[in-house]
Parts: C-alpha cells; structure tokens; sequence
C-alpha cells in the first residue's frame, strides 16, 4: 500500500528547496538571492509551522543546528512579507496530486469522490489594510468598533476530509454566490486528476433551479437539504404521505424545471427532512442509502472544528493582509499533510462499515506542527518523522460513538475567547 502521507512530505521538501519555487512565488525578482540565515525554505517552513506562541519565543527556539544565532522576530517578519501566499495554494493542489493521481477509488463510497460545501466566518486583525479589503461586521442596532470579518468556503472530500478548494471573501459575498462561481473549478480540477463520477452535499439555503441545471451540465450528481416553505407543491406531496417520488421542481415563473427524486425522512424529534437528488437508481440507492451519504455532510462541520479550535486558524500571527492569507492556506495545506496521515493509519471513512475507533486529530496535529518544521529544513528524516507519527498513533485514538446526539444549543453561549492572543 503506497503511505501517501510520506510521499507528500517528500514531495513538499523537494518543491520548497527547488530553484524556481521561490522566483515563482517571491514578491520581488531579488528576493532570497543572497546567502542569508533566514533562507526561503527556512521562512516558509516556519510559515507552515503555524506560529501560535510569541513570535520572539518561536525564533530562539530554532534549532540549534541551523542557527547558531537565532534571528530576530523582525528579521523574520520582514522575511516573510517576501513571500506570497500562492505558494502555498500550489501546495494544497499538490496534496491533492498526491492523493488522487492514477487512484480513482482512494477514498470514494460506491464508487462516487463524495464532496461538501459549506462557508463559515472567518474573524480577522483590525488593521486598515484588512479592513479596507475585507470591511466590517455591521448588524443592524449595533454600535461601536465591530471586528473584520470574512467568510471561508471550503469543498471538502467527506470520506478522506481532503480540502479540494477553498476561497476567501469578503463577508457580504453570499455563500450560494461563491458556491456556484466555485464550482466548475472544483469540477475541473478533480476532472484533471481522474475522478468521473462526483457527488456534491448541500445542506439547506443553496438549492435552486439555477444551481440544479448548473451540476446537470457538468454532469455530476448531487444531494440537497430541502429548507422549510420552500417549493410548497413538494412539501404538499410529502405531507400527504409520499416519501420516495420523482418530482419537477420550477422555478416562480414556472417556465424553467429539473426534474429530481425526493426523498423524505423521519427524524428522532418526529420532524421531517427533505433530501432531492440526481441518483434516481431506487436499486442502486435505497432512500437509507441516500440518507447515510448525506449524514457524511458533518465531517466538513468537523473540518472548520478542525481549522477553528484545533489548529486556531484565526489566531493570527501578524496583522498585515498577507500574513493572514499566507497563514489561511498554510493552515489548509497542514490539514491536508494530516488528513493524509491518518488515512494511511485507518483508512478512509466508510459510512457502509464505520469503525470503533478513530485517530485524535488535535493530538497528530500538535505533533506533527512541531517536528514537520525540522524535517523540512533537514534537521530530522523523512523516516524518523514517520516513526514518531506511528507512535503517536497507537494512542491518540477516541471511540466512535454513532448513537451520541447533540443538540444545537443558540442561547445562553458563553463569550468567546479573545483570538489574537499570544502565551509563552
């Protein structure tokens, strides 16, 4: 079995410390030219490292090995603005590369490379750079300074929770509006790496005609979440009693229409949930079928509760605009090396035949941020770094409990904690 985790350490190594990567991803022609301590590798591996602790406490913790004196943490900040972030986007596709090139079934249910949308909130420094780029939170009858805020979309492979795709907007940019500009990207890049027969997940607010007919022309498959009082003829037929049946949605005007399955489920607080769908294969796709594929939608919930509370991807290190979009995707870029670690370990995820147990992500993450660092700049081996990883993985495991239900609770939610923090 190929550990595909290692290969993408091995093939990160060899990109950063080649010729062209830094001219290609530089600010200026002359950046990095001369022999300095803080080379380009050095800088962006310490990027990837993710700097959660004081800035000045990160540099004197460098290794012995590759400094003899460490550098200051303005000599690193002044480093690093030379730097763009598209490095780091060309990363993340190349751990997709490494997952899914010459591998059609890596990861995949019934076939089907299953992928979810969802956006989230993004809170960022307050600088008049970010803020003139991105704005301000503003809630009608609030007053005072609110913080800059941005909205994150991210399309995740459910079973492997690979990031395919990811942007980065200002927050009054509308999730469905990023989800169909996003699209043909995300189809097109997994075209490019062999993977046909795609599933996309919505849950409630992104279904519409316009959305439907988009993924019928790309020819790829998709499940949505019907919200409540929308498209009333198709609640009046699951109200009646129908709860698998084919049906043409039509927008208001009723001259456009796709014709789709619906599906209707029976959930524990005796309400019902509404799923559409292109697999019309009743065979093939039992209505219980539909149902655990679209239970997967939860792991790219799991992936923000990953990026926002494991690796505190809003815990900034600097306030400047590229600072934060370096350290946006190198946060993507980390959960990709790890999602690929753990799949080595357990394999992908499996709804047909889940698991007792599964790998603690924070745990792996914690190790894995600290010693990636010195194997990127050489001062620990591929094969020492796996050894440790393997280790680690004997204990770091939690028990899958499929029968645990929590209740969203939306009052009475304590006060979050300051995210621009830095500890020793």
């Amino acid at each position: 079995m190929v550990e595909k985790g290692k290969n993408i350490i091995l093939r990160i190594k060899d990109t950063i410390h080649l010729r062209k990567f830094p001219v290609k991803h530089c600010l200026a022609k002359n950046s990095f030219t001369r022999r300095r301590k803080l080379t380009f590798p050095v800088v962006f591996s310490m990027i990837l490292r993710l700097v959660k602790k004081s800035l000045g406490i990160e540099c004197e913790l460098m290794e012995p090995s590759t400094f003899k004196i460490p550098p200051s943490k303005q000599a690193f900040s002044k480093a690093r603005y030379k730097i763009a972030h598209t490095g780091f986007k060309e990363l993340l596709d190349l751990s997709l590369q490494t997952a899914y090139q010459g591998d059609t079934s890596y990861g995949t249910w019934r076939g089907y490379r299953v992928i979810a949308r969802d956006g989230s909130s993004v809170r960022l420094p307050g600088s008049q750079e970010i803020v003139s780029k991105f704005g301000r939170l503003n809630p009608n009858g609030t007053t005072g300074t609110m913080p800059s805020l941005a909205r994150g979309s991210l399309f995740v492979d459910l079973c492997t929770s690979l990031i395919i795709s990811a942007r980065f907007a200002p927050w009054h940019v509308g999730e469905q509006t990023m989800a169909e500009e996003q699209l043909p990207e995300v189809i097109n890049q997994l075209r490019s790496l062999e993977q046909e027969k795609l599933l996309f997940i919505y849950d409630r607010g992104y279904i519409s005609i316009k959305f439907i007919e988009q993924h019928n022309a790309c020819q790829t498959d998709f499940i949505f979440r019907v919200q409540e009082k929308n498209y009333t003829n198709l609640w009046k037929m699951v109200s009646s009693g129908k709860s698998d049946f084919d049906f043409m949605l039509t927008n208001n005007s009723k001259t456009i229409g796709q014709k789709v399955r619906v599906i209707a489920l029976s959930l524990p607080n005796d309400k019902l949930e509404v799923l559409v769908t292109s697999l019309f294969d009743r065979e093939e796709f039992t209505a219980d079928d539909i149902s655990k594929a679209y239970l997967l939608r939860w792991h790219i919930e799991e992936c923000y509760k990953r990026l926002k509370i494991g690796s505190e991807l809003e815990n900034f290190s600097g306030k400047n605009l590229d600072a934060v979009l370096q350290e946006f995707w190198a946060h993507l870029v980390m959960c990709n090396i790890l999602s690929l670690h753990m799949c080595d370990r357990q394999g992908a995820w499996n709804p047909d035949q889940i698991a007792q147990y599964r790998l603690n992500f924070s745990v792996l993450f914690g190790v894995m941020r600290q010693k990636l660092y010195q194997v990127l700049v050489g001062d620990c081996s591929p094969k020492s770094f796996q050894r440790l990883f393997n280790r680690a993985s004997i204990r770091a495991k939690i028990k899958i409990r499929i029968s645990r239900l929590y209740s969203r609770d939306k009052v009475d939610k304590p006060r979050r904690n300051h995210v621009f923090r830095r500890v020793c």
